[in-house]
């Protein structure tokens, strides 16, 4: 069950109130050189350069390890190879999750956040695992909604 930390829309989000046409359909550009980086991240960001774009038109979204356990994501701009951005946070590997779609602007991130968290209005937030609704704006990650994620395995004694 989920219960709403803010409201910012009546329901939740839906991808296709975040829609873009056309998706591209490539060929994709190769990796843009990337200043202070290493051979790791720059061999998944070139792999995942050469999949389909999964997200807002013209972008690959993928996940990468950004130490120990945790996980970050990173979009690509499949039109240009640029490295144009990443989520605003990093993520306790075992609780992260995306979802989204190669046709919206839209996508939900869930997880316990590794870095500190804010709310709509810049507020801190209490370390917690949640789902995250963003549109992704201008390169950028515009924070819509969330709500907190209860757990589903309470302890009964």
């Amino acid at each position: 069950m989920m219960s709403a930390t803010s409201v910012a829309f009546a329901s939740e989000p839906v991808f296709k109130d975040f829609g873009v046409t056309p998706v591209f359909i490539g060929p994709n550009q190769q990796l843009d050189p990337q200043e202070n980086t290493n051979p790791v991240i720059d061999s998944a960001r070139a792999k995942a350069l050469q999949g389909k774009v999964n997200f807002a038109g013209h972008y690959i979204l993928h996940r990468l390890g950004c130490g120990g356990s945790a996980i970050c994501g990173e979009v690509l701009d499949a039109q240009t190879g640029e490295v144009v951005g990443g989520l605003p946070n990093a993520y306790d590997g075992s609780t992260f999750g995306m979802v989204y779609q190669p046709d919206s602007r839209l996508i939900i991130v869930s997880g316990i956040t590794l870095d500190g968290e804010e709310d709509e209005q810049g507020n801190a937030l209490k370390s917690g695992n949640r789902s995250r609704y963003y549109e992704f704006v201008n390169n950028e990650f515009r924070l819509l909604s969330m709500t907190d994620v209860e757990s589903s395995s309470m302890d009964e004694e």
